[in-house]
């Protein structure tokens, strides 16, 4: 005979994806701090796979940090109240078993998804294009059908940014530029026609020069495999001395429910580079004095309350079409005329900016919020917790 779902009420589970590793999880110690800030606010926080769960008893194998003894240890759960999804993907059977996973928590419940992860970067587009609100600061983006759609592109605009639809700490990220187009910081090779940098897959640098666009197709279509691709408008987003840099907002609901600015920091690339992303080398400044010494004082105080405004209105506009969301992580781009755009949007963030920069408080409330914002729900009706809001 089944079990019935009978969650303790103050368990807040994080399922992760599952690795060789024993514990078999990455990212220990920013789980080993939640289970720490969980168990002095009441909380119970275990972390556990998809292949932990036995819908059949219902029971979640999964592991606790005991504190006491500085060690992982594991234990059967009873399902949680809350899941906290932390799930990252690099094979198909990984996205299979976590949809399986998903699919059996939001068919019963007594158990409630901190937050829906959003869809892909080419979904969050279209929602914030339908919005309407944020036009101005969405760069010109399509899917890459064919290598016909690029061609094409790179006819009517000289250069492009091509990114993973799924990708991130831009692994995958290549700007394809036509000799003759508006500079864009790249090195020549004598007598290349296009030209190629960025990084690859496993995120090692790219930088390669054709002499006609039949071999710069030929080698792009190696290049991109069987991976979904997106077109994007390049952007000139270089500090005055060159190097690559974006803003990368974390906003959070807090114990309340309500959204909150967490932080924002400046993320800048190594010398040369065609991303900021800290897995590639980049540094990180706080953005105040940086965007100063690049606008002066005046332009940039308006700059940077346009940002803290776009971070404050993003949730709402892609909650209102995705449904409950808990967190994100914004990136924004600062163009050369001083122009923001919305680059990115991420529902799974980082919160490394806070450890570069030395920000105590920040740091605390980028890890204790979603704890926060599990406790809140906790307090709320259960009716329909988990069904998402339809599209207007």
């Amino acid at each position: 005979m089944m079990k019935p779902d009978c969650p303790n009420e103050s368990t807040v589970g994080i399922m992760t994806t599952q690795t060789d590793e024993h514990p078999p999880f990455a990212n220990r110690g920013f789980y080993r701090r939640l289970c720490i800030l969980g168990s002095r606010c009441g909380l119970t926080v275990f972390v556990f796979t998809p292949q932990g769960i036995d819908w059949s008893r219902p029971q979640v194998t999964g592991y606790v940090y005991d504190a006491a003894i500085k060690e992982w240890v594991g234990r059967t759960f009873d399902l949680p109240a809350i899941v906290y999804d932390r799930c990252f993907f690099t094979a198909r059977k990984q996205y299979a078993d976590y949809r399986e996973a998903l699919r059996g928590f939001q068919q019963r419940p007594s158990v409630r998804l901190l937050g829906h992860g959003l869809k892909g970067k080419w979904d969050v587009q279209q929602a914030l294009r339908r919005d309407g609100r944020f036009d101005r600061h969405l760069p010109e983006t399509q899917p890459l059908r064919s290598m016909r759609t690029l061609a094409d592109w790179l006819r009517r605009r000289g250069e492009a940014i091509l990114k993973p639809r799924a990708g991130s700490q831009g692994r995958g990220v290549l700007l394809v530029r036509r000799e003759g187009a508006s500079s864009a910081g790249t090195v020549n090779p004598a007598g290349a026609a296009f030209t190629v940098r960025g990084r690859d897959p496993r995120n090692r640098a790219v930088a390669r020069g054709f002499a006609d666009a039949g071999a710069l197709l030929r080698w792009l279509r190696r290049f991109v495999a069987q991976r979904s691709y997106l077109l994007q408008q390049y952007l000139p987003l270089q500090s005055n001395n060159g190097d690559a840099y974006d803003v990368r907002a974390l906003v959070q609901k807090d114990g309340s429910g309500r959204w909150k600015l967490t932080g924002m920091a400046v993320r800048r690339g190594q010398n040369g580079s065609l991303t900021s992303n800290l897995h590639g080398g980049g540094t990180v400044e706080p953005i105040g004095p940086f965007l100063a010494r690049e606008f002066g004082p005046v332009r940039s105080e308006k700059l940077l309350h346009e940002l803290q405004q776009l971070a404050m209105a993003l949730p709402e506009a892609l909650e209102s079409c995705h449904g409950r969301l808990a967190e994100l992580g914004i990136d924004f781009g600062v163009d050369t005329g001083g122009n923001s755009w919305i680059l990115e949007v991420n529902s799974k963030p980082g919160r490394s900016i806070f450890t570069y920069l030395q920000d105590d408080q920040a740091k605390l409330d980028a890890m204790a919020n979603p704890l926060r914002y599990a406790r809140h729900l906790m307090g709320q009706p259960r009716v329909q917790a988990n069904v998402r809001r339809k599209q207007p």
